[in-house]
């Protein structure tokens, strides 16, 4: 037996595991012999602390999955709401890095475009001065036609 076990008092409640090179054959003073049991108010203390961590962590895992799922449902709505939703988030993201929102709002709309789209909308910024030069002939052309209608009526 590497252990003796030393008996605090006649009333004693619990027992203290004591090395036997340490036992002297005389009785051993409670001061001299280190308690090496728990006491059961330590015991339950630790039990609540052990049962508090685990709450802790099976929240906090709880919490975290939430957070992901949330995480993940807006990704899909930005990736699949079209120009709308991507303005809305750009634009919030602009005014969350202290940008200007309307900036942020075109990006986020021209990001979730599809890449038709993207390319529609750069060849008419590419041909709007083209197109522009048309539409004023097509005006006057327009304005000619109406003027010469008002005269044929005019004389008729």
């Amino acid at each position: 037996m590497t252990s003796a076990m030393a008996v605090r008092g006649a009333g004693a409640r619990h027992l203290r595991a004591v090395p036997d090179a340490a036992v002297p054959d005389a009785a051993v003073p409670d001061a001299a012999v280190p308690d090496l049991w728990p006491t059961p108010g330590e015991r339950l203390r630790a039990a609540g602390e052990r049962v508090l961590v685990a709450l802790l962590d099976r929240l906090s895992a709880m919490a975290l999955e939430k957070v992901d799922d949330l995480a993940g449902s807006l990704e899909r709505m930005a990736q699949e709401g079209g120009p709308g939703v991507g303005a809305a988030i750009g634009a919030a993201r602009a005014m969350a890095q202290g940008r200007n929102a309307v900036w942020g709002a075109i990006k986020g709309g021209f990001a979730a475009l599809a890449a038709w789209a993207k390319v529609l909308v750069g060849v008419v910024l590419a041909l709007s001065p083209v197109l522009l030069l048309v539409a004023l002939v097509v005006l006057v052309v327009a304005l000619l036609v109406w003027a010469v209608v008002a005269a044929v009526r005019s004389a008729a």
